[in-house]
């Protein structure tokens, strides 16, 4: 793996993936070159420390006809379904736990342990999942539409019983929940193009443009420390850490990492990992220095930064990128990256990679940990699987 020491000026900020979805604003940075393909990726980010075991609640609805999860020792991976209807989206609070929701159809299922999928409530929309690490039964549910080309209001919703009902909070539209603070669990990071910030549970939203002309599209969280991506509606993404210890007025430290297109982005207690078009950077001090590899990826990713160098006319027109990013909670070295085609694994801490053959060549959008690390969820364009982390 080739070390790689990266020194930005002080106003350069962290960037994410997100060519479509970008924000106004001015291009500071070189203009990345014609050719490729460039899709934002869907953000996970992992909670950082297991919660405490919570208390169930009691749903009330019926239980439904459940069709098996796959099974991940098949040569492929079936997609998951529920009453017949494909999963489209999973969220699990943390990997500690033995709790999974999942989006099939217009409901809201969850499950615990071995038992069936439970019908917790109808009515469910496309929008992001977030589930309190420590409170399970908290769920939070919210989107926005694209920064550049705008939409329709995405209303912002939670819910305390495990999903069963839901409330709409007033003036919180257009908010993407990506972090819940494991420590405080009343803290919410999100995205609305701006940083989103709540200290109150979701009720009410503070929002911030700490890269002027950047959007924020990938966050993590570590204690006080909130790492993210910052991207130019001309593709530029830049990573930056913010201190968070006052979180409504988070102070913006420089830039640690600097590339073209889309990334994303996940923060543990020992590291950083950024995936974005290149390949995947990886820090284990705080983003002072980063390790890079590509090693096995070199038919997801692109052989050249497009930032500073032309996009080879061989890899013109044909897709790349890093969508979703987990870390082996047993195995901290054991890394799986969800890619434009495919599930990737490294077993040495990010130096070389392997495809997962259970998972078809689909984009991978987004990966979750469950039942301690034993259960790797992924949903990719086909729908969710579940595998079997060996």
């Amino acid at each position: 793996m080739t070390k790689r020491r990266y020194h930005f000026a002080a106003l350069l900020i962290l960037g994410t993936w997100l060519l479509s979805a970008c924000g106004s604003g001015s291009e500071t940075a070189t203009t990345p070159p014609d050719g490729g393909t460039a899709e934002t990726p869907t953000v996970t980010v992992s909670p950082t420390e297991p919660p405490a075991s919570p208390t169930t609640p009691e749903p009330t609805p019926s239980e439904p006809t459940v069709t098996p999860e796959a099974s991940p020792d098949t040569t492929t991976a079936s997609p998951l379904t529920i009453d017949g209807e494909r999963v489209v989206e999973i969220s699990v609070p943390a990997p500690g736990l033995d709790i999974v929701y999942a989006v099939a159809g217009n409901a809201l299922y969850r499950r615990e342990g071995n038992e069936e999928w439970v019908k917790m409530s109808e009515g469910a929309t496309e929008a992001h999942i977030l589930t309190d690490p420590t409170h399970p039964d908290v769920i939070y549910r919210g989107d926005h539409a694209p920064c550049a080309r705008g939409g329709d209001p995405v209303p912002f919703e939670r819910s305390t019983d495990g999903g069963a009902t839901w409330e709409t909070v007033p003036a919180a539209e257009n908010i993407r929940p990506l972090v819940i603070d494991p420590l405080n669990t009343s803290r919410l990071y999100g995205e609305s193009c701006q940083l989103a910030i709540s200290i109150d549970s979701g009720e009410t939203w503070e929002l911030s443009s700490p890269v002027a002309g950047f959007d924020v599209t990938s966050l993590g969280l570590v204690a006080t420390q909130l790492y993210g991506i910052f991207t130019s509606e001309g593709g530029t993404s830049r990573v930056v850490a913010l201190d968070v210890s006052t979180p409504t007025s988070p102070v913006t430290g420089p830039a640690l990492l600097e590339f073209w297109g889309g990334g994303v982005l996940l923060a543990t207690v020992d590291k950083v990992i950024v995936g974005e078009p290149h390949g995947v950077h990886i820090s284990s001090d705080n983003g002072e220095t980063w390790e890079f590899s590509r090693v096995g990826l070199e038919e997801v990713t692109l052989s050249v930064n497009a930032l500073t160098q032309p996009i080879p006319q061989e890899e013109q027109g044909r897709g790349f990128g890093i969508f979703a990013l987990a870390v082996d909670p047993r195995q901290p070295e054991r890394i799986f990256a969800g890619t434009i085609r495919g599930l990737y694994r490294s077993d040495d801490n990010g130096a070389t990679w392997q495809r997962v053959p259970e998972v078809d060549e689909v984009k991978v959008r987004t990966l979750a940990f469950a039942r301690g690390g034993s259960l790797l969820y992924a949903t990719t364009d086909e729908g969710a699987i579940v595998l079997t982390n060996p």
